[in-house]
């Protein structure tokens, strides 16, 4: 008997029972349909598509196939084997139980569209928009932030291994669109440096020979395809070689390749430095004793009390973007869908006085994480002034130090985080008894922030040693046990698909996936708890009428 796919309350309810006992995900599959009426519709991704051209499959349909592939941790030819064969399956995506599915590149080719011009937010919009409609969350409540790092899709290579396997991505490259053109270009030598994968090691032998072989190489080639290959010069590879070429290496004033090194010529800052020809987004970031290569992934979820946390945002930055920075672009994106919080906790790396002053302003944020004080070696021994130390006369543009004396000037600096500068005199430096207290140079130097912010900063420090401000600061580190299910329970930490992009696709479906999880532990009636069938022994106790124990922790 086939299932009619526009209403799932016409589907049997012994095909719906059926379906939800087929796996332990099954009732989270259910409740797609069960809960959310379908997370999505086809009209919902008209704008993707062309008007014209032969019907295509169901964009969502495939949306749907998406999300419960990082649920259930399903490769691409596992998610369609999933909805040809599983019956919980079909009732999710309202198919026929004859229906044969689709072949499994097409998530593929579905991933690409998802990738494009912010799609993939539109899908966690779209959800949230089913979930708001069933009253799970809601705008002006409290949310709360933290990040974890994520590993691109890549190999960790050395700066000699990443150029060798830059010229070797050139060649495949070139030999798949115009082979003839490197008859008599590549040669033996080439031939045994980029015939394979480089795994050259950090210690390769001969590596002066090595590094100058390769650059050597890489600047032929590229020469050789601007000059006589111009339609092939914009091809990603040959640009990752000439990009990588140039971070790595440098022509001096007689023309020859020279191997750039950090204290002569210098390399370039993390922010740019390319990881891998593969994947041009990812880069290196070191963060305490982590270091990695690829990604971070801002995970924002709803703390209200007595209700279902729902991941409201996931946003994939660069890895050497501090948290701070990516702040207000969370905000942005909360408020484009409606769900402002009233109450943000974020732990210190978002914190600054400036960021909640601005979060105050623009959105009536009250962004709650402790503003950290800044300390050097003598002030944590405690046998140094600090900044408190000083009083601040703000009409009069004066800071009078612990001897008794003011400062000779006042400046102010525009900058993302404005500050002032003070300055003392140098005669009274030299004759206070208190110098080496103070300062180590010939004058104290003073900064501190504008009044305004410098009220606020002193405000929030008072409030942060507070039982009150500590007892709501304790609901932000519900957020940890978020980040390790993204990890541990959905493979989060490693990248499935190369370029920043593909990866923000993997975590936002992966936060869908979780509301989901969650939504149906909410809504979906209890099961009943069936007792385990007794042994022949706990059969003989009960018959006599003598007490055991019922649970393993009742004995000792």
């Amino acid at each position: 008997m086939g299932v009619r796919a526009r209403s799932g309350s016409e589907i049997p309810e012994l095909t719906a029972r059926v379906a939800r006992a087929s796996n332990p995900h099954g009732t989270t599959a259910m409740a797609i349909r069960d809960h959310l009426d379908g997370l999505w519709s086809d009209e919902d991704f008209v704008e993707w598509y062309p008007r014209d051209g032969k019907p295509g499959l169901s964009p969502a349909q495939l949306a749907t196939v998406c999300v419960l592939q990082f649920l259930m941790e399903l490769s691409d030819r596992q998610a369609a084997e999933a909805v040809r064969c599983r019956i919980d399956y079909k009732y999710a995506l309202a198919m026929e139980l004859d229906d044969p599915g689709f072949h499994h590149s097409v998530l593929t080719d579905f991933r690409e569209r998802l990738a494009e011009d912010g799609r993939a937010d539109k899908l966690l919009d779209l959800a949230l928009e089913r979930i708001k409609a069933v009253g799970l969350v809601r705008e002006r409540g409290r949310q709360r932030t933290d990040s974890t790092h994520i590993l691109a899709a890549v190999r960790d290579l050395t700066r000699l291994e990443l150029v060798t396997e830059a010229m070797r991505a050139a060649l495949e490259e070139l030999a798949r669109q115009a082979p003839q053109e490197l008859v008599g270009l590549v040669t033996e030598d080439w031939g045994r440096r980029y015939g394979r994968a480089a795994r050259l090691g950090k210690n390769p032998t001969r590596p002066k020979t090595r590094i100058k072989d390769t650059g050597n190489d890489a600047y032929l080639l590229l020469r050789y395809v601007r000059r006589y290959l111009r339609g092939l010069w914009e091809g990603p590879q040959i640009q990752a070689l000439r990009q990588i070429f140039l971070q790595n290496y440098f022509i001096d004033g007689r023309g020859a390749v020279r191997w750039r090194l950090p204290a002569e010529t210098g390399l370039p800052p993390s922010a740019i430095a390319i990881v891998s020809p593969y994947d041009l987004t990812a880069r290196y970031a070191r963060r305490g004793e982590n270091r990695w290569k690829g990604f971070q992934a801002h995970v924002t979820e709803t703390c209200d009390d007595d209700a279902v946390n729902i991941i409201t945002d996931v946003t994939t930055a660069p890895a050497p973007v501090y948290d701070a920075k990516t702040l207000p672009t969370i905000h942005t994106r909360l408020k484009h869908r409606n769900l402002l919080p009233a109450e943000h906790l974020v732990d210190g790396g978002y914190t600054s006085v400036p960021l909640r002053e601005r979060a105050s302003r623009e959105h009536e944020i009250t962004l709650v994480g402790p503003v950290r004080r800044k300390s050097t070696r003598k002030s944590r021994k405690g046998n140094v002034f600090d900044r408190a130390a000083f009083t601040i006369d703000w009409d009069r543009q004066k800071v009078t130090c612990p001897g008794e004396k003011q400062s000779i000037s006042w400046a102010t600096f525009a900058s993302i985080a404005p500050y002032v500068q003070v300055k003392f005199s140098k005669v009274d430096c030299g004759q206070c008894p208190m110098k080496t207290a103070c300062t180590r140079s010939s004058h104290r130097l003073l900064t501190f922030l504008p009044q305004q912010l410098n009220e606020l900063q002193a405000e929030a420090r008072g409030e942060q040693e507070t039982h009150q401000w500590k007892a709501r600061y304790g609901m932000r580190a519900g957020i940890e046990s978020t980040i390790n299910e993204f990890v541990n329970g959905h493979g989060m930490r490693q990248c499935r698909y190369r370029s920043a992009d593909k990866a923000h696709v993997q975590h936002v479906l992966t936060g869908i996936a979780v509301n989901l999880e969650r939504i149906t532990v909410q809504l979906s009636p209890a099961l009943e708890h069936q007792p385990r069938t007794p042994t022949a022994l706990q059969g003989f106790l009960d018959w006599q009428g003598i007490p055991r124990p019922r649970s393993w922790r009742a004995t000792g």
